[in-house]
């Protein structure tokens, strides 16, 4: 496999272009198959995904070839088929994907259910989601990586490479006792999340292809972590302290790359909180390549900034106000005053960028009418910073995620939910800005599946099996569908609370209790 290797569309595949010279592995050596349980364009745009094909590819130790929802139940390389692999990585970013995981074992002949598939393949789940709350996979997956990834796959890798031919089911109980790991079918084995790394190199993309969201755009991770605290994000949870990537580890890889590149995409929380932002831009530009931005951190924004992103080429923009009252906004942890926000659109927009995204929530603890009275005003002042700047509000329903504050919070039920969403909508359109509502079906589904527990995965089996609803599986499987819209976790334990997390219970429902004064 070649840096310089491209697949052309003609043989009916998108063409790809490799950016590191992978070594041929040996002749007769086992099969690893990395798999994203969504579209290959949505999975050649996570850099999770593209960290975990990187780490085995690079070894040389392994066969190592890449599956997706769209290609199961054959891999995209070969056409091989995904039963064949000794184990199966998926990287899962969203719980949504959950459905896609165990769809794609379902349609490649492959039982879903651990204690009956045996290790034959191995079934291997990391990623934010997985992360946050692997129970709802626990009678489907061997294993679940917790937390920063890196450490993990080294020892996956030493693992999966020493076992022996048919010994799948024998490897997760080596991996009792290790830091990093959830292994549901070894009773008793300790699961706690990795020690923090220090380190300032992150994933970055090892293949680009103008068939995924970002075009030919080669991703660098420039940030883990988050500056701020607010008490509904699973990145601020999962992903402690806040570190950055190097300038000159950036400036590392830039010098090795096997192809070239022209658009680069940075990504992290806040990709303008980095210390070295200017400097980190500028290495990019010096050698022709434009860049893309994940999001903007409005908070201490300055015109140098904007400028600076505008001059990367970049025209559209994404801003994170999560609520137009600030006084909300701030008892969230989200702690960024209205004028900030102001001064941000304006800068950006004076600087020459065209399109400025902005994204809320709704359904958080406090949210009443006089906080859509502050959101109305809140808009009205951003239309007029804007200037030339077209606007587009994004609402989504906010989703109780496990490790932060908001884990035990009662989400209001589905119709008050709506209505809200309507309510933001006429305020957007009031204030002659765009709005996109994220379908309230979708955030429902999330919910559970972010808080539920095992008997959810015997849901999802019965479910996408055929034959029976998504509401009868719930029943048959004994899930509470309601579980979301009670508190939870305030007098006994949450379904994740046998697993050694990256913060103390104690204090986040301390915190809980004063977010929801």
């Amino acid at each position: 496999m070649t840096a310089s290797r491209k697949k052309s569309s003609s043989q009916g595949k998108p063409r790809e272009t490799f950016l590191e010279t992978f070594p041929r592995p040996q002749r007769h050596a086992r099969a690893l198959f990395a798999g994203y349980p969504a579209a290959y364009s949505v999975a050649m745009s996570n850099l999770g995904f593209h960290f975990i094909y990187g780490a085995l590819a690079r070894s040389g130790r392994f066969n190592v070839e890449r599956f997706f929802s769209d290609t199961s139940p054959m891999t995209f390389e070969s056409g091989r088929p995904i039963g064949d692999a000794f184990a199966l990585l998926f990287s899962v970013s969203y719980e949504e994907d959950y459905l896609g995981l165990v769809r794609i074992l379902i349609d490649s002949g492959i039982e879903p259910l651990r204690e009956k598939r045996r290790g034959a393949p191995l079934v291997i789940a990391g990623g934010p989601a997985v992360s946050s709350n692997p129970l709802p996979l626990s009678d489907i997956i061997d294993v679940a990586v917790l937390g920063e990834g890196e450490e993990a796959a080294k020892i996956l890798a030493d693992l999966l490479d020493e076992a022996p031919d048919g010994g799948g089911a024998a490897l997760p109980a080596r991996l009792a006792g290790l830091d990093g790991f959830f292994l549901p079918g070894v009773e008793g084995a300790r699961a706690a999340f990795s020690g923090e790394r220090r380190r300032d190199v992150f994933p970055k993309s090892v293949i680009i292809t103008p068939d995924t969201v970002f075009s030919d755009t080669m991703l660098f991770e420039t940030g883990r972590g988050c500056a701020g605290s607010c008490g509904f994000c699973l990145a601020t949870a999962l992903y402690r302290p806040l570190r950055f990537v190097s300038p000159e580890s950036v400036e590392k890889a830039l010098d090795e790359l096997k192809a070239p590149v022209g658009k680069a995409g940075l990504v992290s929380t806040a990709v303008t909180a980095h210390p070295r932002f200017s400097e980190l831009v500028e290495l990019f530009l010096q050698r022709g390549i434009s860049l893309g931005f994940s999001s903007i951190s409005a908070s201490g924004l300055d015109e140098t900034d904007a400028r600076l992103v505008a001059r990367a080429g970049t025209r559209s923009v994404s801003l994170a106000p999560e609520s137009g009252s600030e006084e909300l906004r701030i008892r969230l942890g989200k702690n960024v005053p209205d004028q900030a926000y102001f001064n941000a659109v304006r800068v950006l927009s004076e600087s020459g960028i065209r399109n400025i995204g902005l994204y809320f929530l709704t359904g958080y603890p406090g949210e009443d009418e006089g906080a859509f009275e502050k959101t109305a005003v809140f808009l009205e002042g951003i239309r007029r910073s804007a200037g030339r700047a077209s606007l587009t509000l994004s609402v989504n329903a906010m989703v109780p995620k496990p490790w932060t504050p908001l884990q035990h919070y009662a989400m209001p039920g589905e119709g008050v939910l709506r209505a809200r969403m309507e309510k933001m909508r006429a305020i957007g359109r009031k204030a002659r800005i765009e709005c996109r509502v994220k379908p309230l079906r979708s955030s429902m589904r999330q919910a559970l599946l972010s808080v539920g527990g095992r008997e959810i995965g015997a849901a999802l089996v019965m479910y996408l099996s055929g034959g029976v609803s998504w509401k009868k599986a719930l029943l048959l499987s004994g899930a509470d569908p309601e579980l979301p819209f009670r508190e939870r976790g305030i007098d006994g334990d949450l379904p994740w609370s046998a697993i050694e997390g990256p913060c103390g219970g104690a204090q986040l429902l301390e915190r809980y209790r004063r977010m929801t004064i």
